[in-house]
């Protein structure tokens, strides 16, 4: 059964209209966006849930219009039905993710394209995670392609915390590498410059800004180094919103590197929608020294 369908004899017309039907469930938590004309009915919508899904064990409100913690990605949540713990364990491709949605972002929307990537690693690879939240990418790489080795950093206390939990949890210690801080110092002070054959971006809002330090982790003598470079891209899908995306990237890493690099786009495709006319792309992005 669908919420809008649950719902059909108690909310009129015009709020059904307002009533958001897409929602996450990370392990027994559900999170729901809500519109402000509707918060008054929250525990209804809540009550609703979770008998569409009787083992949830939370259902958690978040504001139509919420801010998102720049640094962290958290927002502010709100239990309005169950349990106030919001830590949770998530099952996905045969891995698993213990998190708290409270404290670090994770958003299971994201698992296809998580395994994207991991087919894409062949053996022996360095990676470098740039920002690598709890380790679902990393760790699906590693689960994937056991021959490799990801360096996964973040800036986050609480997400290197749950990171270092999940490393054990699916038993690849020695293959993902937990590194808490932040990436413009780590990679110096870990001495990870110039030796990565794959960079993951996943951090859309702001990944272009480092996309210069991306670069420089890579090793650039080798054909075929990769950076999997996250965007947030307005227009329609009629438009080329690739084009806008890869402009960009180019012209940032030509600023910081003038005409010493070469790149051209692997793979490209859409995430995702994040709001009405707001794509988050991923352009695969092959990147070495211009002969």
């Amino acid at each position: 059964m669908k919420l809008k369908e649950a719902l059909k004899d108690i909310f009129g017309d015009n709020e059904l209209k307002k009533l958001i039907r897409s929602y996450d469930i990370i392990g027994d938590i559900i999170l729901i966006r809500i519109h402000p004309d509707l918060e008054s009915k929250s525990v209804i919508i809540a009550e609703a849930l979770q008998k569409i899904y009787p083992n949830v064990r939370s259902v958690t409100a978040v504001p139509l219009y919420s801010y998102t913690d720049k640094l962290y990605r958290t927002r502010d949540l709100k239990v309005i039905w169950g349990d106030e713990s919001l830590e949770t364990t998530h099952k996905e491709s045969g891995c698993i993710f213990k998190v708290n949605p409270r404290y670090v972002f994770f958003s299971p929307r994201l698992s296809y394209e998580r395994m994207r990537i991991a087919k894409k690693v062949l053996p022996g690879e360095k990676i470098i995670n740039m920002f690598s939240g709890v380790g679902c990418f990393s760790i699906a790489i590693a689960k994937k392609q056991p021959r490799t080795k990801i360096y996964s950093i973040d800036v986050n206390p609480y997400a290197y915390e749950y990171m270092k939990k999940n490393v054990r949890l699916n038993k690849v210690e020695g293959r993902v590498i937990p590194i808490l801080g932040d990436v413009r110092e780590e990679l110096k002070k870990t001495e990870l410059e110039g030796v990565a054959d794959r960079v993951l971006m996943p951090l859309p809002e702001r990944a272009h800004s480092f996309l210069p330090l991306a670069a420089r982790a890579l090793n650039l003598d080798k054909k075929g180094s990769v950076i999997h470079y996250y965007d947030v891209v307005k227009g329609r899908k009629e438009d080329n919103l690739f084009k806008i995306s890869f402009k960009r990237a180019k012209d940032v890493l030509a600023s910081a590197f003038g005409n010493s690099l070469g790149v051209k786009i692997e793979e490209q495709r859409i995430v995702r929608s994040v709001a009405p006319r707001k794509y988050h792309v991923v352009l695969d992005l092959l990147v070495s020294y211009t002969e």
